[in-house]
């Protein structure tokens, strides 16, 4: 008689370089595109909760003109990548979703992260530093690393 075994969670890991962080200055008014190109504003500020002490999302200033009408959206960090080659943020929202939704009122802070947001179709994954790097070079960039991690289930033998 032969086992089968049954896959419930395969979680694939790129990793290019090396881990790195950013302070809330470095954060703070930077500018944020889609994976399209589209200009969705700037991180304008950031809830932290407590006492977690973790970034419960980025807030997400788009449109108005000088600052007047802007709407504030709640994007989660786990969303959002940094593009050190071009200086940018990006996140997978479509700008016409951003157009269509109210936001949240700076009077109003909502407590957690909008997901709603985030299209989850298409992966994005960040540049690393050496990427970055080896284009300003104009070089090939250095391959990547791609962790396959798979945890199977087999039945007892009895």
């Amino acid at each position: 008689m032969q086992e089968r075994s049954e896959v419930i969670l395969e979680r694939r890991t790129r990793t290019a370089g090396e881990e790195w962080f950013m302070s809330a200055d470095d954060i703070l008014d930077k500018n944020v595109i889609n994976p399209q190109g589209d200009d969705l504003g700037e991180i304008s500020d950031m809830r932290v909760s407590f006492p977690e002490g973790k970034v419960q999302y980025l807030v997400l200033k788009y449109g108005g003109m000088l600052g007047v009408g802007a709407k504030r959206f709640a994007i989660p960090p786990e969303a959002v990548i940094y593009r050190p080659g071009d200086d940018n943020f990006v996140v997978n929202i479509d700008k016409q979703r951003l157009d269509d939704e109210r936001g949240f009122d700076e009077d109003n802070w909502p407590r957690e992260a909008d997901f709603g947001l985030i299209q989850s179709a298409g992966a994005m994954t960040p540049p690393s530093r050496e990427e970055v790097e080896a284009v300003k070079r104009q070089e090939t960039p250095p391959p990547e690393v791609i962790t396959t991690e798979r945890v199977e289930t087999r039945p007892r033998r009895r």
